[in-house]
């Protein structure tokens, strides 16, 4: 788009506009389709499989509709080149005469499935946002529009379209379908410059294909300027080629771009991003730098494959309220939300304000837990350990056990192993008050039970990112039931002891661990708020200090271009849901792709962005950026093909 022209070749929709106002242009023309009008499917015969419902409602064939209807208009134009058809083009209702007469299918449904079609059409189509920007300058110069298009629909079935779309004023429409001339061969162009009384290098045309809308347009004469496709420019952008690589040698990635589903998420994506194809977009990375593009192109693919994932999973449990717990679950929920809303009969969502600081009292059953509490030793001090175990401390147990430590130096020193253990042991043994401790869980178990929308009940399943367990055992000891537990995904051994343990049923989207750190996928889903760390006596949440400087910004933007993603993809295509699949792992692909193999370029939001980890970690300055680059040097070399 910046090379040397071709005569076609522009750099921008305002180089294109310009054109417009020339004094020799007397007539400005438009292509429809991937011009002024997109429809959010990635190949036609996507297209053609979201009427499989309809023809499955009327027929009991077996077969796949959309294979009916492109063999119905293949051997429509192989009459064509056999010149038995003396035109250049077919129309919908041709189409479908051949169903009826020549397939076997019975006229009644012959004209059903047609009427279906259009209105799919009509109701699928949406304005190209840099096409009717064009349009309307083009309107403002006061020179006579015509749109020419080489398509099956008639002139009246588009114009409703674009009607539909907000495109009025057009002096003609050009339709293939009716004229039996197509742009493809010149003749289509030949029409419309005789019909409008202008020479052909009068009229200045704008199309997305190259052959079609720009060779040829003028090689008849026409003055031509290209309008690229946007998924065209997704692709030739690199936008999550990285999936290749994370789908080497184990997910046949162009297979997945085959179904509808994968195929209807890249339209949605390429549309939204590279509506205007002329953006600048930095070639050294996959989505720009923008972190609402990777939410938007990434995280909103694995987000709704999550969701899609989750509710069917509700529905097979019979579960009754899911809750989602705070705070990786926040985006989960939002998703859930606007998924509830498209599909009936999902049960009512609720916010759970837990984390495992705040439930650390119901982890522990008996003293001897306080030996695999779930820290990181290695960031932890006797000094923070205490901190974490102020619900079960005796008074002034914490100054003596600090003072015997401090005498040696000893109090702010990371623990060792051998370290961590004696200190356990000697807390256990004089610092340890029962009494408290059982306080303290009655009160979490309080909370859990009577907070109001988000109470769990046995017919509750919990949401979490995961991981070992430890949070859904710690509900279970706390309220003594055993609710379904639906995580992200799973330790490779933890999860089985608490999953036995307390009689829960653990299922996982993703069935394995995988590579990239955890506190990653975190950053993006968690609410940007501060955490509960425990409950008051009135069962109100007690939050931290909140989310370091710098934290929000990236998140909040991530986060809205996935929910954005879910939203549109709901709005195209929700009553065609088993029309349009996809496997879930497969719609995780690109953010997992990216967290894995991002650029340096697409590395760079993360800086200076900072998260908390005070009981794992012990430490609330946590460097993103810095732990994904960390992760990225410990990967196989054979895995970092591409990672600079």
């Amino acid at each position: 788009m910046g090379q040397e022209r071709e005569g076609w070749r522009y750099g921008s929709l305002e180089e294109v506009a310009a054109r417009f106002w020339d004094r020799n242009i007397k007539v400005i023309s438009f292509d429809v389709f991937d011009t002024l009008l997109m429809r959010p499917v990635e190949r036609e015969e996507d297209f053609f499989e979201l009427l499989d419902k309809g023809f499955g409602q009327m027929s009991s064939a077996q077969i796949s509709f959309r294979k009916l209807r492109m063999e119905a208009e293949a051997a429509l134009r192989r009459r064509i080149i056999r010149k038995e058809i003396g035109k250049e083009d077919v129309c919908l209702h041709e189409i479908y005469q051949v169903l009826a007469e020549e397939m076997g299918i019975p006229l009644e449904v012959s004209n059903a499935m047609e009427e279906l079609e259009y209105e799919t059409e009509w109701k699928l189509c949406r304005a190209r946002k840099s096409g009717v920007t064009l349009f309307q300058e083009a309107l403002s110069t006061g020179k006579p529009i015509i749109l020419i298009s080489d398509m099956y629909l008639s002139a009246g079935q588009i114009g409703k379209m674009l009607e539909k779309n907000g495109f009025y004023g057009m002096e003609a429409v050009f339709v293939s379908s009716e004229m039996g001339k197509r742009k493809s061969t010149g003749h289509l162009f030949d029409a419309a410059a005789k019909w409008m009384g202008v020479a052909p290098e009068a009229i200045f045309h704008i199309g997305d294909n190259q052959e079609a809308d720009c060779r040829m347009a003028e090689k008849r004469g026409f003055q031509a300027a290209w309008l690229p496709k946007a998924l065209d420019v997704y692709d030739s952008c690199g936008c999550a080629h990285q999936v290749e690589k994370i789908c080497a040698d184990l997910t046949d990635w162009e297979a997945a771009k085959r179904s509808v589903g994968i195929g209807n998420m890249r339209a949605l994506a390429a549309a939204k991003y590279f509506d205007d194809p002329f953006r600048i977009f930095e070639k050294k990375s996959d989505y720009n730098g923008d972190p609402y593009f990777v939410g938007y192109g990434a995280l909103g693919m694995e987000l709704l494959s999550l969701v899609r994932w989750l509710a069917d999973n509700i529905c097979r449990d019979r579960v009754r309220k899911m809750l989602f717990l705070a705070r990786d679950g926040y985006l989960p929920m939002k998703a859930y939300e606007l998924y509830q809303s498209f599909r009936s009969g999902l049960p009512p969502a609720g916010y759970l304000h837990v984390s495992r600081l705040a439930v650390l009292p119901a982890m522990a059953k008996a003293p001897e837990d306080f030996y695999d509490l779930p820290v990181d030793i290695s960031y932890q001090t006797p000094r923070k350990l205490l901190r974490l175990l102020a619900f079960c401390t005796r008074d002034g147990a914490a100054e003596r056990l600090l003072g015997e430590r401090q005498a040696e130096g000893l109090s702010d020193e990371p623990f060792s192993k051998e370290s961590y253990g004696q200190f356990v042991t000697d807390f256990i043994r004089g610092g340890y008050d029962a009494k408290k401790h059982r306080q303290a869980v009655a009160r979490i178990s309080e909370y859990l039970r009577n907070n109001g929308a988000a109470s769990v009940t046995e017919e509750s399943a919990l949401f979490d990112m995961g991981y070992s367990g430890r949070i859904a055992a710690a509900i279970h000891h706390a309220t003594g039931l055993s609710p379904c537990v639906y995580y992200f995904h799973a330790d490779s051994r933890e999860h089985f002891r608490y999953e036995k343990r307390a009689g829960m049923k653990i299922r996982t989207f993703f069935d394995f661990s995988p590579y990239m750190e955890s506190s990653l996928r975190e950053y993006s889903y968690l609410e940007p708020s501060a955490s509960c760390v425990s409950y008051t006596e009135d069962l109100k949440p007690i939050y931290d200090a909140g989310p370091s400087k710098g934290y929000e910004k990236t998140v909040l933007a991530m986060q809205q271009g996935a929910l954005d993603f879910v939203r549109d993809y709901m709005e195209a295509f929700a009553e065609y849901e088993q029309e349009a699949g996809f496997r879930c792992h497969e719609g995780a692909m690109p953010f997992e792709a990216f967290l894995r193999h991002c650029s340096l370029y697409d590395r760079r939001m993360y800086q200076n962005v900072l998260m908390d980890d005070e009981l794992w970690g012990g430490r609330r300055n946590i460097d993103l950026l810095e732990l994904m680059e960390t992760r990225l040097r410990k990967m196989p070399e054979y895995a970092r093909i591409g990672v600079k």
